[in-house]
């Protein structure tokens, strides 16, 4: 069994310019995401653009279902993220207690033909209890948010 205050990495070279790289991960429209969004998977992911801002989904409703806080906006380098969702207070649901947040670190670096992006989320002991359960939801979601970006820059270069 993995512990559970191991991190989750995920990485991808993506064919476009840093720049673009960190433009598409935090607009890109059509944006997959897991069904187990809070809106159900079917809402669109919406970062405020500062540190302090927040870090919502936005259901097809309109109603938002808060995910966490910006730590750091550092285009085109740097996005750290307070992830406030874990099992503390239900299955999924929102914390807004900042000690009980994870982080994930998604960086954007140059390398030749365009940008490797890498998605660092650690400290899952912040969760508690929910600490495992949270891990495990990440795992596969941050290859699959990463295949989505790499499909995106992909359309955009062969546009």
């Amino acid at each position: 069994m993995t512990d559970p205050n191991t991190p989750v990495t995920a990485e991808i070279d993506v064919p476009v310019p840093p720049e673009t790289a960190f433009r598409l991960y935090v607009t890109r429209p059509g944006r997959t995401h897991p069904e187990e969004g809070l809106s159900g998977g079917t809402g669109e992911i919406v970062y405020e653009p500062f540190a302090g801002g927040r870090w919502y989904e936005r259901g097809p409703d309109g109603r938002e279902h808060e995910w966490g806080r910006v730590l750091e906006w550092d285009p085109p380098r740097r996005l750290l993220l307070a992830w406030m969702v874990g099992a503390a207070t239900g299955p999924w649901a929102f914390d807004p207690d900042p000690g009980h947040a994870s982080r994930a670190e998604i960086t954007f670096a140059p390398v030749d033909g365009g940008t490797r992006v890498h998605v660092a989320h650690s400290g899952f002991g912040a969760h508690a209890a929910g600490a495992a359960s949270v891990r495990r939801g990440v795992t596969g979601g941050w290859t699959r948010d990463l295949r989505d970006l790499a499909r995106a820059a992909s359309a955009l270069v062969h546009q």
